[in-house]
């Protein structure tokens, strides 16, 4: 039996509110370096410009923000929580702190608090498309598919030109079931952004599953046109030219495959049934024996069966 990828992708959105308020000169002039040295990439640099503003000003929101900013961008999601915090307890009115915050609850694998924080945003700030955008991707994760799709349906009527909301949109439908229906989301994506590879991509998925082949090889082509390097595109389209019974189109699909990610034991496994089909048996066995030796399932049963 063939088997089937397709590639889920979860698009992060993420905002970083470099801004300045009243405050003391000193804590001013401390944060102006922070936010420069911010914009140049010097993040340790910054969170040190950050650490001299807050000394000087206890009271500077900005400060504490930004330097959560930059802590984030280190990954030092504790520290950036922490001054997140103190923003949001100084002034728990502002969106922007709940918004970064939930971002960083996100990566720091918390998607519940993310949607706790992106709720508390949007009660301030209800027109917030990308706070709707991103509530939906951590619903999504945490696999409640219906309030994401309310939610990226809120971020299109806000921002009509939102390809990346159609396309996790679609997203949540395929993990409902719900392909075609996704299609014509995916159709929506590629039309505001003719260049998202993933979109051509899984709606080849979505046509797999419905049945129609030549669509699905068709959004794989496409796939490979913008994205030569597409393992998973070689895959499926191998998969459905033996499908539809040409094996050497197939094995040529899954040696380039193999060509891109020889540790791949599935490409090795797929190009030996393939082989197998077209009767060429011994060399079915090596692809099998070295899908074993990569521990993809059900090769070693092969093995046993046809390469005695």
């Amino acid at each position: 039996m063939f088997k089937h990828k397709a590639v889920i992708l979860y698009f992060a959105a993420f905002i970083l509110l470099i801004t300045i308020y009243s405050c003391t000169p000193e804590g001013e002039k401390y944060l102006k370096a922070g936010i420069e040295k911010s914009q140049q990439g010097d993040y340790q640099g910054a969170i040190a410009e950050y650490d001299k503003a807050v000394k000087a000003d206890t009271f500077l929101v900005e400060a504490y923000i930004n330097r959560a900013n930059a802590k984030h961008k280190l990954k030092d999601y504790r520290g950036a929580i922490r001054d997140y915090n103190k923003a949001v307890e100084m002034e728990p009115d502002r969106a922007s702190g709940y918004f970064n915050r939930a971002i960083v609850w996100n990566d720091y694998g918390d998607p519940r608090r993310a949607v706790y924080d992106y709720t508390k945003a949007l009660e301030i700030e209800p027109g917030n498309a990308r706070a709707y955008f991103n509530r939906a991707n951590a619903k999504s994760i945490i696999k409640d598919h219906e309030g994401a799709l309310q939610d990226y349906s809120r971020a299109i009527q806000l921002q009509p030109v939102f390809p990346d909301a159609y396309y996790n949109m679609a997203l949540a439908k395929c993990n409902m079931g719900e392909f075609r229906s996704a299609i014509t989301d995916f159709n929506s994506a590629i039309s505001q952004n003719a260049g998202l590879t993933d979109a051509y991509l899984n709606r080849g998925a979505a046509n797999y599953r419905l049945g129609d082949v030549d669509a699905a090889l068709r959004d794989y082509n496409k796939t490979l046109e913008l994205d030569p390097g597409s393992v998973v595109a070689y895959m499926n389209r191998g998969v459905l030219k033996s499908k539809k019974g040409d094996q050497q189109g197939a094995i040529g699909d899954f040696s380039k495959a193999i060509e891109l990610n020889p540790k791949d034991g599935s490409a090795f496994y797929n190009r030996g049934k393939a082989k197998q089909a077209a009767g060429k048996m011994k060399e079915a066995c090596k692809d099998w024996e070295q899908a074993s030796k990569l521990g993809y399932p059900g090769s070693w049963e092969l093995l046993a069966k046809y390469c005695k």
